[in-house]
């Protein structure tokens, strides 16, 4: 949908007395305020623009359809503490399933790989046992820092939360995970399974990101046993698209903000590459940290110089579309410890966590590269890539074939939040203690929470409430 194609008249018609808010951006964030200040709220008497600088919407939740396939761009899976999430999903009439409670992966050590299976069959538990006592990357030791780092995180479970970290500020002290890795003697566990696992979950290492953030992202995503994750029927595709369908008409895209005007204290409006100036009451900005930091006005010095140390991971998110399934029975992924001989990081099987994702009989596998490799990837064109990405992973799955039914390569030179030590504190003081002079400039994006899809859609919603009541405010401040 082009800009010209939103009918922005009718939005005015439908609010001819309200006040204007400004989104900018339609990432999961922005569409999330959107929803909020016109699809939930549908008495709201304020008129809603968001404007999305690429021609797609849904930012790094961007999915497409393609042969019957639904394929996803970035985030993939719904964790059971994504709360406001799941709320907006019953909202928008998407069911969520809760996903095979069955999981597996192999890791490539030593010139093979090796299985790990949750709830399998007899011959993937013998397997796993196999892993855990023979595997090169295994050792005792590694395992018994893994049940010491369990009985850590145990302790502090109810704490570790994605909907509200607030309760888990105290473990961000500053360093990284790979500090507090060394810190607790847990360096062998690091190596064995928590580095791989870091790299996977932020597309980053434990060196870059923050203790509280990794403690968090392992004990909820792999060391809790009694975790549980939750899709939609056809895959994350169907929350996003209904997401994107509600705010649809709102939306303009292919239109880059150049910056956000302040005046007197109060918010103006903003101003587009073209040279537009659109008027607004407040501005939302759900973008990343470093968009904001550079639309945002000189005036916010010291909000700009904070956003400017979030830092982001990099990666190349490879999808094929294939006849048959190219990892081994029962394993939704396999793993590429950095010292493996490849710049894979992970190949999934998403067909195997949700089957509807792929027609009857076919699948769909998502090749992962990230860091040094993916910038490098991202100087080549498609082709290129597809190419250079086939042929590796034909080295260690050899039924994958030279031609995929077909293929779409996403770059995300900015992936994911890595949260480094000190952020969340540092968010959480922002937003509690918002700086002076942005008065109807609110935030949004996963970085000023603990990172994730549930992150930055709380963020859009809060934003979208916090812009709301400060109109309502100003509204009876003037009739006083």
């Amino acid at each position: 949908m082009s800009g010209s194609e939103i009918n922005v008249s009718h939005n005015r018609s439908r609010f001819p007395n309200g006040s204007e808010i400004v989104v900018v951006g339609a990432g999961a964030a922005g569409l999330a305020a959107a929803w909020t200040l016109a699809g939930r709220r549908k008495d709201s008497k304020c008129r809603v623009r968001v404007l999305e600088a690429s021609d797609k919407i849904g930012g790094r939740m961007f999915c497409e359809k393609v042969d019957g396939f639904h394929v996803y761009s970035g985030a993939s899976v719904i964790h059971e503490s994504f709360a406001t999430t799941r709320e907006l999903a019953r909202e928008l009439d998407v069911e969520l399933r809760q996903s095979p409670k069955k999981k597996g992966g192999q890791s490539y050590v030593g010139d093979r790989f090796w299985g790990l299976y949750v709830g399998g069959s007899l011959k993937q538990t013998l397997q796993t046992l196999q892993t855990l006592f023979f595997s090169p990357q295994h050792t005792l030791s590694g395992n018994l820092e893994f049940m010491r780092l369990f009985a850590m995180l145990r302790k502090r479970a109810k704490d570790l939360d994605f909907e509200d970290h607030t309760r888990m500020l105290d473990l961000d002290t500053g360093e990284s995970f790979a500090e507090f890795a060394r810190a607790n003697s847990l360096t062998r566990y690091l190596k064995q399974a928590g580095e791989l696992d870091l790299n996977c979950f932020t597309a980053g290492s434990s060196e870059q990101v923050g203790a509280a953030y990794g403690m968090a992202l392992l004990w909820l995503w792999t060391i809790n046993p009694a975790t549980r994750n939750y899709l939609p029927k056809q895959g994350i595709s169907t929350f996003a698209n209904a997401l994107a369908d509600s705010c649809a008409r709102f939306i303009q895209v292919s239109t880059r903000v150049a910056r956000i005007t302040i005046e007197d204290g109060r918010v103006r409006g903003v101003v587009t590459t073209s040279g537009e100036k659109i008027e607004a009451d407040a501005v939302i900005c759900a973008t990343t940290a470093s968009t904001a930091a550079r639309i945002i006005p000189e005036s916010l010095g010291e909000l700009r110089a904070l956003l400017e140390q979030v830092s982001y991971s990099s990666c190349c998110n490879v999808a094929f579309g294939l006849n048959a399934n190219i990892l081994a029975d029962g394993s939704h992924a396999a793993l590429f410890p950095s010292e493996s001989p490849s710049f894979l990081t992970m190949v999934t099987n998403l067909a195997a966590m949700t089957p509807d994702a792929a027609p009857s009989g076919k699948t769909l596998v998502h090749a992962l590269i990230i860091g040094k490799h993916a910038r490098a990837f991202f100087a080549l064109d498609d082709g290129q890539i597809v190419g250079r990405v086939i042929e590796e992973m034909r080295r260690f799955f050899p039924a994958m074939p030279e031609r995929p039914l077909f293929a779409r390569v996403y770059r995300w030179p900015e992936a994911l939040c890595l949260s480094p030590g000190g952020m969340l504190s540092d968010m959480h003081d922002m937003r509690t203690r918002p700086h002076k002079h942005m008065g109807g400039l609110f935030l949004a994006g996963d970085y000023t929470r603990l990172p994730s899809l549930n992150g930055a859609i709380k963020s859009g919603v809060e934003a979208a409430e916090a812009s709301l009541s400060y109109i309502a405010e100003a509204e009876a401040a003037k009739l006083r």
